[in-house]
């Protein structure tokens, strides 16, 4: 039986496949074009949804501009029924995961009609493509790795997503279980707001500063000026403080190099930080404006978008109020010794002097123990859930 908080009350048709359903590899250009154009399609009239833009979308699945393609084994699919294109997924393996995790593959960027006949060609698709590579297990959804979007939301429907917190109608979870998955795993992602309670914040703050005090650490922002080498470090405190996060593998210098060169004409300095000991790093926090709050659904970003991009004072948007939470961790030396709360005042401090008026967060794992014990100091509930799935070979 599907869970009625996951599915919502939109049924899905249940029909069997029509001989006119076919799923196809992408490989022309028109192809690409209809696997990135299909989400309008699905999502219209949804003023929820917030698209990826085109552009990213096709230099991710371009493998001459993405060097992921060189890491990760990678295939695009779009069903059509009668040359209609009524449904996407990709089917990715990457090797890193495959060392540290076994024999899985994944599956992503899915978009049906509310149709089980297309889900499940699609993801019949996808399973064979995986099972023909030697993989016994297929888990998703995520982007092609586990390292970008993951999961499908299962609640939070209610106000649009932050930028990297996935979106989709209700009835996506129905139609992968109605194809054998079941749930691998569970995110949350949370959202704290400035008016808040100010007891609250006094309270982060005294406790950060006297770790501090006491473990003698220095809290210092990045230093845009030497982006290259500041880029390493987070690279290398990223792969330090995720090691034995659950689903994670480390970014590669050219796979963490193109993540943020398509961030970079978004960050504000003010809300990014670096903990250290002494002059050697131990903790990060990397925030984003939420752009998702001004880039509206066409997929593109408009004459007035990019303006407020390049009019930026000290790092602000003009009207992006939150602050999204990408990255944040502490290197395995230093579990235990209070960068948490370091790093939890760092949020409080960073956000009150920027003028933002909330935080967000991207997802965090449900066997998280750092980032739930983090999220905890801040006593609020979560936004939004998203779930990933998964089902033997």
């Amino acid at each position: 039986m599907l869970d009625e908080h996951v599915t919502g009350k939109r049924h899905v048709r249940t029909a069997a496949p029509p001989s006119s359903l076919r799923v196809r590899q992408v490989q022309s250009h028109e192809d690409i074009k209809r696997f990135i154009g299909l989400p309008w399609q699905i999502y219209r009239g949804d003023n929820r949804w917030r698209p990826a833009l085109r552009r990213v979308m096709r230099a991710k699945m371009d493998s001459r501009k993405n060097p992921l393609h060189r890491e990760v084994q990678i295939a695009n699919f779009v069903a059509y029924r009668k040359g209609r294109p009524v449904g996407r997924i990709s089917a990715s393996i990457d090797s890193a995961y495959v060392e540290r995790y076994g024999d899985c593959a994944f599956f992503g960027f899915f978009e049906s009609e509310a149709d089980e006949s297309v889900a499940t060609a699609l993801l019949d698709t996808a399973e064979d493509w995986a099972r023909h590579r030697g993989m016994t297990k297929i888990i998703g959804p995520f982007s092609y790795t586990s390292r970008e979007e993951v999961g499908f939301l299962i609640s939070g429907y209610d106000t649009p997503p932050a930028i990297m917190q996935p979106y989709n109608p209700r009835y996506y979870p129905a139609l992968v279980q109605a194809a054998g998955y079941q749930k691998r795993f569970d995110t949350a992602s949370y959202r704290w707001r400035v008016s808040g309670s100010q007891p609250l914040q006094r309270r982060l703050l005294t406790r950060a500063d006297a770790v501090m005090s006491a473990q003698g650490l220095t809290v210092r922002p990045v230093h845009l000026s030497d982006y290259d080498r500041e880029l390493e470090v987070l690279r290398e405190l990223y792969n330090d403080s995720f090691a034995k996060h659950p689903e994670n593998v480390p970014l590669s210098r050219a796979v963490f190099a193109d993540m943020a060169a398509e961030m970079r004409p978004l960050i504000d300095p003010t809300i990014i930080r670096i903990v250290e000991a002494g002059k050697t790093p131990v903790g990060f926090l990397f925030m984003l404006p939420d752009i998702n709050e001004i880039s509206g659904q066409s997929g593109r970003l408009t004459a007035a978008t990019l303006l407020r991009i390049a009019a930026k004072r000290g790092g602000r948007i003009r009207g992006v109020d939150t602050a999204v939470v990408v990255l944040i961790g502490a290197v395995q030396t230093q579990f235990g010794a209070g960068i948490g709360r370091v790093l939890a005042g760092e949020i409080v401090r960073t956000i009150t002097t920027s003028g933002y008026s909330s935080v967000a967060t991207t997802w965090i794992h449900e066997a998280n123990v750092w980032s739930n014990s983090l999220t905890a100091q801040m006593k609020t509930s979560p936004e939004k859930r998203h779930r990933v799935y998964q089902k033997a070979l």
